[in-house]
Order: structure tokens, then sequence, then C-alpha cells
């Protein structure tokens, strides 16, 4: 699949339904390891149950969608109209799986949020406690949520790709 093709990354529940399906741009592949969709909330609507918005308020222009194809995360950043950022959500989220125009990844449940600054923290405990009983998640399935948060607290207090200011730099490249 070649970068800047469009692209559809459905984000899925464990027992498979679609939470969301949300169309964007595949704008670079970083190794095997992540693809990174470009969603412009003006153009690329996002659909489905339980849809949500990555930041509060209007100000959000450009949304980077760094899809883990190898490892249990999912990163998705958000800046301002000016190029600033605004959030970071990290999902722990089994890896990814690109078919065609189509990039799917099992949610977790577990978030990591980083705010501007490199403040940030563990969002969702108790829901992926509760459903990790109610969609019987597998043993396989808690393990990658919690070396999925893992991986995110790493590249955040160390500054790793994506959050070595990539994201910022394609943030002022579509600004």
């Amino acid at each position: 699949m070649p970068a800047h093709s469009q692209v559809v990354v459905r984000k899925l529940k464990f027992d498979g339904s679609v939470k969301y399906e949300w169309p964007g741009m595949l704008i670079e592949m970083a190794g095997d390891d992540w693809a990174v969709v470009y969603h412009d909330p003006r153009r690329h609507v996002k659909l489905g149950a339980g849809v949500e918005t990555a930041v509060d308020g209007s100000d959000h222009a450009n949304m980077f969608h760094y899809v883990g194809l190898a490892q249990p995360v999912t990163v998705l950043f958000a800046f301002s109209q000016a190029g600033e950022f605004l959030e970071a959500k990290c999902d722990a989220a089994l890896p990814a799986v690109r078919t065609d125009n189509r990039i799917d990844f099992v949610d977790l449940d577990l978030d990591v949020i980083v705010l501007p600054g490199g403040a940030h923290y563990i969002r969702d405990q108790e829901v992926f406690a509760e459903r990790s009983v109610t969609m019987n998640y597998s043993e396989e399935a808690k393990r990658q949520a919690h070396l999925g948060i893992l991986h995110a607290l790493r590249m955040v207090r160390r500054k790793q790709f994506p959050f070595d200011g990539h994201a910022q730099r394609l943030a002022a490249t579509f600004s």
C-alpha cells in the first residue's frame, strides 16, 4: 500500500464489533512497525458506535494516527489549527492488521493520555477490569494491554518515536 493513499482505520472491540471507522490518508510507513495516517476532522468524518473526540473543543485541525503494526499500542496526536500540540492518546491495542486500504486494530481499553509539556496519566483502568470479564479477554490480550501501556509510557518518558518530535514535524507540514 503506497504512502499518501486513502485508508480507513477501524477501531474494534475485543469481540470483533466495530467501535468506529475513520477515513484518512496513509502518509507514511515507519518501517514495518507503524502506519501513520493523517485525519483532517473537517474532511475525514469518524463514524460508528462510541465515537469519541480526541480533544474537547473545535480547535483541532490535524490529527495523526500512529497505528502500531508490531507492538500493542496505537497513538493519536491532535494539533490545533496553528500547529500547537493539544493532546496524544495512546491506546493499548492488539497489533493492527493492514488489508488493502483498511487498517484494523483491537482496542484493549487502557489509555495513556499525554498533555502539552509531557504530563501524562493512565486512564480507563476500571473499564479495562470490567471489560476483561464481560468480553472475556484472553490472558494474552490482558498481557498485551499491559505491555501496550508500558510501551506507551516508555515512549513518552524517553521521548522515543513518535514522541521524538516526529508528529510535530508532520503537523508543521500540514498547517
